[in-house]
């Protein structure tokens, strides 16, 4: 059998809410053989997109170097994850808040690109 890959975004992207500022994307491996799509078992993977990052990409403008530059940001986080902020000083809980608004405002940002901007619905296939 001749399989081609693709991988799929299953949900739009969301934010932690640990301060760890990244962004949670859901990704599966699909595999193709005749035009029949199927999960490849045991290839699931959250793939954890610091805030900054994404936001440099989302800065972008709509065009297909801001596609390849949000795979090439997914390629890159693959085995990643962020870091908390812990804490209960007003300092620590300030950070906190404001690093969890900022991711869900860039998860916000990266949904609406590819469901307005990109014209795509959820599950989104796509190639790396």
């Amino acid at each position: 059998m001749a399989y081609t890959f693709k991988y799929r975004l299953s949900q739009a992207p969301s934010p932690t809410n640990d301060g760890s500022g990244v962004v949670a994307h859901d990704i599966w491996a699909i595999a193709y053989d005749n035009g029949e799509g199927q999960i490849v078992p045991g290839r699931h993977k959250t793939v954890m997109i610091p805030g900054d990052q994404l936001q440099a990409v989302m800065d972008l403008p709509n065009d297909g170097a801001k596609i390849a530059a949000y795979k090439d940001t997914l390629r890159a986080n693959l085995n990643t994850t962020g870091v908390p902020i812990t804490g209960w000083s007003t300092s620590a809980l300030e950070l906190l808040m404001t690093t969890n608004d900022a991711a869900a405002s860039v998860a916000a940002e990266a949904n609406d690109y590819i469901t307005v901007t990109l014209g795509q619905s959820y599950p989104v296939e796509f190639n790396l």
